[in-house]
């Protein structure tokens, strides 16, 4: 079975734009990772007055780093919705695991909303860990 594992960063909790989302599809047959991306988003990251209220604003220089190295890329939140919905569907994957999943439920509905974009969390279910 594939599942994916995912979470955010957002600027904070009241208004939680999200400005990276990582994941992982994994296999729990086989015990291994299948696929791994790490997205920046641009329409926040971009945004130097929003972006500064982050929880973890200080930690920019280690979202340059991973740009910079092409460990993370830089989209929009509707292509990285976009993205995550053709991975799910690709890989077949039915469940979503997060830790603190209700808050990353949060964060996908009110930028998905906000971005007036898909939610890729609308074709699984999510699982709280």
């Amino acid at each position: 079975m594939n599942i994916i594992v995912f979470d955010t960063e957002t600027t904070n909790l009241e208004k939680p734009f999200c400005y990276n989302v990582g994941y992982v599809i994994y296999n729990t047959d086989e015990k291994k990772v299948l696929l791994a991306r790490d997205y920046v988003i641009e329409q926040v990251w971009e945004n130097k007055m929003l972006f500064s209220t982050s929880y973890y604003a200080e930690k920019k220089q280690l979202y340059i780093n991973a740009l910079r190295g092409r460990k993370a890329s830089i989209k929009h939140w509707g292509h990285t919705m976009q993205r995550m919905i053709k991975d799910i569907q690709d890989y077949n994957v039915e469940f979503a695991y997060a830790f603190n999943s209700p808050f990353d439920v949060r964060v996908f509905d009110f930028n998905s909303e906000w971005f007036k974009s898909s939610n890729a969390l609308d074709y699984v279910k999510t699982i709280d860990i």
